[in-house]
């Protein structure tokens, strides 16, 4: 399927270093298909971050649908339409029959599929993120677009999901592609793990990825503040800080934030790590079916999870002895499960 003509990755992301599943595909192309051309059509939503700061020593084919909008408010949601017309037009005048398509959610997929019918282009609907699970309302809505994905999933080429958990349907498409670190990462990591000094304390917990209130900052905030000496309890913090309490937690003195980082970079801070932070607001459809990096990155490296009990897709976990579990917003009952770890 996959030739040297050019393999599209479609996405409506600023780069492919930044977003984890298009690292690690990326990182396999280019391990499988040495010579194989790339080219990334993208949405840069903040100025200068289209580049790809993790992939200097490689050349990415670069284009740019869209700039602006920023993350989560308003105008970011009515540009989805903008992009989804954007897509539209570019496969439809850029495609063929030999054009391979990875396309990042349904957003892309659907008019990238669109235009296929056309152009005969193979499209790969990469749904990391089920759409229509990120509608409340109206419901009309919601259960058009989760027929549009149903069609969508039964047309394209393969429908690759982190988890079938997702979904009431069935399709013939389905690719089931976990979320796991590759061998050739873990052994980086590992190394670079080993030639820094780290925090020492009797728990260390790692908070990283996206680090918004809706993933649980304001309980880790709340941690922070309650075990406030540097020997018993210490963060390792990294990620993009986005809004006021993650902000406050990385200027705390038994907090150590290191940014925004390569992703070898952060797996590197699991092995001097206890317990991962993976929390993820109920109130939010989606979150009750996350399919986390962190899981997959926490199970190669040995390090325990902590995982809000909401979360449907954790159940596996929390039969796990190195798994602590308790409800969002019961954070009395999560710092009693720590203070067990600490001398």
């Amino acid at each position: 399927m996959i030739n040297n003509k050019k393999f599209e990755i479609i996405a409506p992301v600023s780069s492919i270093s930044n977003r984890t599943r298009l690292f690690k595909l990326y990182t396999f192309l280019v391990d499988q298909h040495p010579v194989l051309p790339i080219k990334h059509v993208g949405w840069e939503r903040s100025d200068g971050e289209s580049r790809e700061k993790y992939f200097s020593d490689k050349k990415i084919e670069k284009q740019l649908l869209l700039k602006g909008g920023g993350y989560g408010n308003k105008k970011t949601k009515l540009m989805y339409l903008l992009w989804m017309y954007k897509v539209f037009i570019y496969c439809l005048f850029n495609n063929n029959k030999s054009s391979v398509v990875w396309a990042l959610g349904f957003e892309t997929a659907f008019p990238a599929y669109l235009a296929s019918k056309i152009t005969r282009a193979k499209i790969i609907f990469d749904d990391a993120d089920r759409f229509s699970m990120l509608f409340k309302k109206p419901f009309f809505l919601k259960k058009i677009l989760e027929k549009l994905e149903e069609h969508t999933s039964r047309n394209v080429r393969f429908h690759v999901v982190p988890s079938l958990s997702r979904y009431s349907f069935q399709s013939a498409n389905f690719f089931e592609l976990k979320n796991i670190p590759s061998l050739s990462e873990l052994s980086k990591a590992k190394q670079y793990y080993e030639s820094l000094i780290w925090p020492n304390a009797d728990f260390i917990l790692n908070v990283n990825g996206w680090l918004g209130d809706c993933r649980g900052m304001k309980t880790a905030l709340h941690l922070a503040e309650h075990f406030n000496n540097v020997n018993d309890f210490h963060i390792i913090l990294v990620g993009k800080l986005d809004g006021e309490a993650s902000k406050l937690l990385s200027e705390r003195n038994n907090v150590t934030y290191l940014g925004e980082v390569s992703n070898f970079e952060a797996l590197s801070t699991y092995f001097a790590s206890d317990f991962v932070f993976t929390y993820y607001d109920p109130a939010n459809e989606i979150n009750l079916y996350a399919e986390s990096n962190k899981w997959g990155d926490a199970l190669a490296t040995g390090t325990g999870i902590i995982v809000n009990r909401e979360v449907k897709t954790a159940k596996h976990l929390i039969t796990n002895p190195n798994t602590i579990s308790v409800p969002y917003d019961d954070t009395d009952s999560l710092i009693t499960m720590i203070s067990q770890y600490i001398a």
